[in-house]
């Protein structure tokens, strides 16, 4: 026995060296390219991650080696040349990631939780919701289906190529390399992995080529005197609803613009021009970077953090919708954009829509271009406009990338890119400048629309009396903090939206200048109603009232699942920070000292 297994450890087996060399040194360009181009430059926690993907591409290949070595020697010819040509495919997956990493700060497997992790229906409409151009979706789709076939020919061609000089490993030389490479690397770990802080951590650890590291730094923990208020009963909210009737119902209006980052209003004069006459704040947010939960926030005033909670037990709809429809409201709905997006429209308007008297839905319609979906709803939003007691809900899409509008629109902002090259934009791509005017030309034409339509609200004699608010479900982000659109990071170029409100009454003033999502509709019943004192219905308190609190909770998407991550804002104090249990919260970042009493709201009484 002892014999018999010396000679299987010590039996040579020819090793395509040519290819594995390859495939070493593409995943450590991949992995070393970040650093390179990352600013700041170079300093000792990125040579740390440099030396540890150096060590974790040796490891990988090692590994791929190990198999092969396997498989050749003792599987069938089919299933070795299969493994040949799924590990190129590691390489594909190896560049999805890369590519991820560079454009968004995000992980592969992230962006395959997001789309995959909610069923097919999802999948197709957050596929659908990224309006990439055709082009690349041509080169998504072939890339992914003949990468198998170019890797066998690729491993068969450097075999070719290294037929005249072999090298011939056995499998106690190959184990030894692992071995060798995973203790050098723990070693690594042991002595280093204090020189960085956990916000350091997250960055750099996704440019690994396996995502991690053995060992992590210390985790800072916080422990909350209780554990966190629980979602609402969905019964006992309705028999909280307050009765009576309005003396007037005001028509109100309510548009959602997909991706309208704060800092770029200055691009849409019509808009800007309704924000310095009305109601605008000098912050104002998105509860969210992502447009499911900050629809979530917006219908239904609570927390983003309950969001997959109450989708999984919630069924009538939004409660402010609700109260709405019992004051008298008919509700219309006028949608460019999609609203199977994570069953959104099942949580807002209820499990078959039925706080919704009419839907018209543009964004089923794939053919049209997002700037045609948004003509047509404000079209058919102007059509029959009646007196008072409806609530318009406009989705509009133009603003989402790929940044839409007519032809012959006349640009303001030029040059700009016809398409958005995916695989060779970055942070000092000269493609970058294009994509943003490109931005702020949609930005203008969705601005059009508007003008247009106060315009025929005037003339209609509907403006001075309507209700009317304006926002974005989210900001985007040009790399200016590593990553290129929205969902991915909690600053305030991917979370600070305008917030426009106009009322009947000019004598209704805010209490802050600082509002977030959780605030729009409290804001509307508070004026309506004249009650402020809604508590028992959502989180959100309005801009009217005096208990307006001024701690903004935004939290980041985790695909299907509850958010864990999530910033806490006031004045000069942030925190980032992650649930680690009922009771626990683990630090990423603090900027300030921390009240505690920041805390309370948010957990049980």
């Amino acid at each position: 026995m002892q014999r018999l297994l010396s000679k299987l450890l010590h039996h040579r087996v020819e090793i395509n060296y040519l290819y594995f060399s390859f495939f070493l040194l593409f995943v450590i360009f991949l992995s070393l390219f970040h650093f390179f181009t990352w600013d700041p430059p170079l300093q000792k926690v990125s040579i740390f991650f440099i030396c540890y993907a150096v060590g974790q591409a040796c490891l990988e290949t090692s590994i791929l080696v190990f198999i092969t070595y396997i498989l050749k020697s003792w599987a069938p010819r089919p299933i070795y040349f299969l493994f040949i040509s799924l590990s190129f495919v590691f390489l594909l997956l190896h560049f999805t990631n890369f590519t991820m990493v560079r454009l968004m700060d995000a992980t592969l497997m992230y962006v395959v939780k997001f789309f995959f992790g909610s069923g097919r229906d999802h999948m197709v409409a957050g596929l659908q919701a990224l309006n990439m151009n055709g082009t690349m979706a041509a080169i998504i789709l072939l890339t992914f289906s003949s990468i198998p076939v170019i890797g066998l020919w690729f491993y068969c061609f450097t075999r070719w190529l290294g037929r005249r000089r072999t090298l011939n490993l056995s499998l106690m030389q190959i184990g030894a390399v692992i071995m060798a490479v995973s203790l050098a690397l723990f070693l690594f770990d042991v002595f280093a992995k204090d020189l960085f802080l956990p916000k350091e951590y997250c960055k750099y650890q996704k440019t690994l080529p396996l995502g991690m590291t053995f060992l992590s730094p210390k985790k800072n923990f916080l422990e909350l005197p209780r554990p966190l208020r629980p979602f609402r009963d969905e019964n006992k909210t309705l028999g909280c609803l307050p009765t009576g009737t309005l003396a007037s119902k005001p028509n109100i209006f309510l548009f959602i613009v997909e991706t309208l980052r704060k800092d770029y209003l200055s691009y849409a004069p019509y808009l800007t021009q309704f924000a310095q006459e009305n109601i605008q704040f000098e912050h104002s947010f998105a509860n969210a970077s992502s447009t499911y939960l900050s629809w979530f926030t917006i219908f239904h005033a609570d927390l983003p953090i309950y969001w997959a909670s109450m989708r999984d037990h919630w069924k009538g709809g939004s409660i402010p919708l609700t109260l709405l429809k019992k004051l008298g409201y008919d509700i219309h709905v006028y949608s460019a954009a999609d609203l199977h997006f994570f069953n959104m429209d099942r949580l807002i308007f209820g499990t078959h829509r039925e706080l919704v008297d009419q839907m018209e839905e543009y964004g089923l319609c794939r053919t049209l271009e997002p700037y045609e979906r948004d003509l047509l709803a404000f079209e058919s939003l102007k059509k029959n406009l009646p007196s008072e007691g409806r609530l318009s809900i406009v989705f509009l899409d133009s603003t989402h990338s790929e940044y839409s509008f007519p032809k012959d629109f006349p640009l303001a902002h030029v040059p700009i890119c016809k398409e958005i090259d995916y695989l060779t934009i970055g942070p000092k791509s000269p493609q970058l400048e294009l994509i943003k005017n490109r931005y702020k030309n949609s930005i203008r034409f969705v601005d059009s629309l508007f003008g247009a339509f106060f315009e025929h609200l005037k003339k209609e004699g509907l403006f001075d009396n309507a209700i009317i608010a304006v926002t974005g479900d989210h900001g985007e982000e040009f790399f200016e903090e590593g990553a290129l659109f929205h969902g991915t990071h909690l600053n305030s170029h991917q979370t600070a939206v305008p917030i426009l409100l106009k009322f009947p009454s000019k004598d209704w003033v805010p209490q802050l200048q600082t509002a977030s999502h959780i605030n729009l509709f409290p804001s509307i019943l508070h004026y309506l109603t004249k009650q402020s004192d809604l508590g028992e219905l959502f989180d959100g308190q309005s801009i009217f009232s005096l208990k307006h609190p001024d701690t903004r909770l935004t939290a980041l998407q985790n695909g299907p699942d509850t958010p864990l991550e999530f910033t806490l804002d006031r004045e000069e104090f942030r925190m980032r920070a992650r649930f680690a249990g009922p009771q626990k919260l683990e630090v990423v970042e603090l900027q300030g000292l921390l009240d505690p009493a920041m805390l309370l709201p948010f957990l049980e009484h």
